[in-house]
């Protein structure tokens, strides 16, 4: 048995890396189901922080809006259609009508997942959670309650995890992972896929490449184990 880690940089308001960990979901899929004793390999999946928006916006504004600030009508419309035909491919009905604000408050709480519940999984659920509830139920992950109830959702305390948010613990924390992400590792755009800590990927990534991946370093700690 493996064990491949995979650490995922992303924003939760970024659609790209909703789809994104969408194909590494059927990349693992595919890989447990076909590869040789594939099953009996496990995925070690963390998440770190990255801020689309550097500087953190002041509130929320409809999606419409945000992307009218750099596009014209006919490349949101573009835009938008591409992000649906994506999304439908691996099992996402993107939707865009509402409002989109900071990301801070859902990187505290992955952050608040992946350091007090200490189980990657519960950390993937969040993940998976938030995307679904800013880019399909058209809830603004920006709002308190929205967070909280998400996290309620993957079993997490409500107490627990207001008293943490409505603080400022793990502000410090996310900022300055954030910080390494884009000075000390150059990522420039999300989502960023590190693959067993050498294989990287930016963009929504391709379910073969991944699955490629996959292989190279399940043999390269079968090769390890064997010497």
């Amino acid at each position: 048995m493996a064990v491949i880690p995979i650490e995922i940089i992303s924003d939760p308001i970024c659609p790209w890396c909703y789809i994104g960990y969408r194909t590494l979901q059927r990349a693992i899929s595919l890989y447990q189901k076909t590869y040789p004793d594939g099953s009996r390999d496990t995925f070690a999946i963390s998440w770190k922080p990255y801020f689309i928006d550097r500087v953190e916006p002041e509130g929320s504004v409809l999606v419409h809006d945000r992307m009218s600030r750099r596009m014209t009508g006919s490349q949101i419309t573009a835009t938008q259609t591409r992000l649906k035909r994506a999304g439908r491919g691996v099992g996402i009905d993107f939707a865009f009508g509402g409002y989109i604000g900071s990301s801070r408050l859902a990187h505290r709480l992955l952050y608040f997942a992946g350091r007090e519940e200490g189980n990657a999984q519960t950390q993937c659920r969040l993940a998976e959670v938030l995307f679904r509830y800013q880019f399909e139920l058209e809830r603004d992950i920006s709002q308190l309650d929205v967070v909280v109830a998400a996290a309620v959702e993957v079993g997490i305390g409500k107490e627990a995890v207001e008293g943490f948010l409505v603080g400022d613990e793990g502000i410090r924390e996310v900022a300055e992972e954030a910080r390494q992400a884009r000075e000390e590792r150059a990522v420039s755009g999300v989502p960023y896929f590190v693959i067993a800590g050498e294989k990287s990927f930016d963009g929504a990534g391709d379910l073969s490449e991944f699955f490629e991946a996959f292989v190279a370093a399940r043999e390269k700690r079968r090769l390890t184990v064997d010497c």
